[in-house]
């Protein structure tokens, strides 16, 4: 029994041990090559875990753009909806609490005006497979376009603005369009003819 708590002792030491350092050494400004290759090494576990956080969060100028991501979804027969990107805010459960901040850091460092056409190509096929999935079960609509409304709002440091509260939300943000994706989705019939 000594051996088998010793080693499970031994175990959560260095896991903590190594979670640690992991963030010590991703959190410094100035990374030496050594410190780098570690990084590079682990970039998929500490993925995996959410340990990343970039320096600019914190120093020398943290972020100040709060931002998030609505698609508007138009159909064929003339009509829309506003299909909202999963984030903290509308999230509950276990869900908001660990995939909410990876939504966050996908709208605020990601799905940015005019760049990553890569990820806002992927983000318009997930939207388009749910919408699609909404469909089949109810109204049949055809998916003919989406556009992606990126609404932003900027915290202004306190010589500019007097201090707000913690956890106290904004509540004007400003929208801009930032990306159109035109389904190619298509209700498509298939005919088999026997030869015989």
């Amino acid at each position: 029994m000594d051996a088998t708590n010793s080693l499970k002792k031994t175990a959560i030491v260095l896991f903590f041990a190594l979670n640690v350092s992991i963030m010590i050494i991703d959190g410094l400004p100035d990374r030496s090559v050594v410190g780098a290759k570690f990084i590079k090494l682990i970039a998929r576990y500490e993925a995996l875990t959410m340990l990343y956080q970039p320096w600019a969060m914190f120093a020398p100028n943290p972020m100040n753009t709060n931002a998030y991501v609505d698609a508007e979804v138009y159909f064929t027969d003339g009509t829309s909806e506003v299909w909202p990107l999963p984030r903290q805010k509308i999230l509950s459960g276990m869900r908001k609490i660990f995939v909410g901040d990876r939504y966050r850091l996908l709208a605020q460092e990601s799905l940015l005006p005019y760049k990553n056409e890569e990820v806002w190509l992927d983000v318009s096929k997930f939207v388009s497979r749910q919408v699609l999935l909404n469909e089949n079960k109810g109204r049949h609509r055809t998916l003919s376009r989406i556009i992606f409304k990126r609404y932003t709002n900027r915290v202004s440091p306190p010589p500019e603005e007097p201090l707000r509260p913690h956890g106290t939300l904004s509540s004007s943000f400003e929208a801009e369009p930032v990306f159109v994706y035109a389904s190619t989705t298509e209700k498509i019939g298939h005919e088999a003819k026997n030869s015989r």
